[in-house]
């Protein structure tokens, strides 16, 4: 095993060593085979039963040889979390999340036991999995949801999440796409992209493409201003 990563330890004790509430430990698993064995015998009843692909199942082993080139091209193996909540012997809740690339964090899979929720708990995991990832210097925490999975959507728009698309997933389905920005200039930029007028000079600096022509009609002042973001305004005459 690579000790490529063993700088984020105690990161990853300071923001996941202590239980969940106060009461339930977190237990860190050593893979994602042994993460989904523990699914499927304690959780898999709980939840509705969907249907999925398994693409890279579809992709043969000439795909599997490809995928197996790249990552060894990579280096170091990627950041992978798997994680669990006890009461006793009693599964609390499992989440796991992954790196991505070199800036994006991705909350993958997580699910509180249907006896333990309405106590905080999916905000608590939501919550410590930012301050962890924000530690450990990603500038983005992603997730993908079902559109109808409005308790979930609901949940990390509170915490500060934004939708930035909508996408059709051949392996699940539709998904909903959430982005966490820890970057504050970033998410200025995500905003402004949303139409809020909230350029500063540290976004500006960092614009380019059609950015100085931006800048002209700016320094033009307030009428040139008007005149290049206002729409057209219907003619009070009717058409002839």
């Amino acid at each position: 095993m690579s000790d490529a990563w063993d700088w984020v330890i105690p990161i990853r004790q300071k923001h996941l060593g202590e239980p969940l509430a106060g009461r339930y430990p977190v237990e860190r698993l050593a893979s994602a085979a042994e993460y989904w064995a523990l699914h499927e015998v304690e959780l898999r009843r709980h939840f509705p039963a969907e249907v999925f692909f398994d693409l890279r199942a579809l992709s043969g082993g000439e795909g599997e040889r490809a995928r197996a080139r790249l990552a060894a091209s990579e280096g170091a193996h990627r950041l992978a979390d798997f994680w669990v909540a006890r009461d006793g012997e009693a599964i609390v809740a499992m989440f796991s999340g992954h790196q991505k690339d070199n800036e994006t964090y991705r909350m993958w899979h997580s699910i509180v036991h249907p006896a333990y929720r309405r106590r905080g708990l999916y905000a608590e995991i939501v919550q410590r999995l930012l301050a962890y990832t924000r530690e450990l210097g990603f500038d983005y925490v992603v997730s993908e949801h079902a559109p109808s999975n409005n308790a979930v959507l609901i949940a990390k728009l509170k915490a500060g999440f934004r939708i930035v698309a909508m996408e059709i997933d051949a392996a699940v389905g539709p998904g909903v796409n959430l982005r966490y920005f820890h970057n504050e200039a970033h998410l200025r930029a995500y905003e402004f992209r949303c139409g809020l007028a909230r350029l500063d000079e540290r976004l500006v600096g960092a614009g380019y493409g059609a950015m100085p022509l931006l800048r002209e009609q700016l320094q033009r002042g307030p009428a040139a201003e008007v005149q290049a973001t206002e729409p057209p305004r219907p003619s009070a005459e009717p058409a002839k």
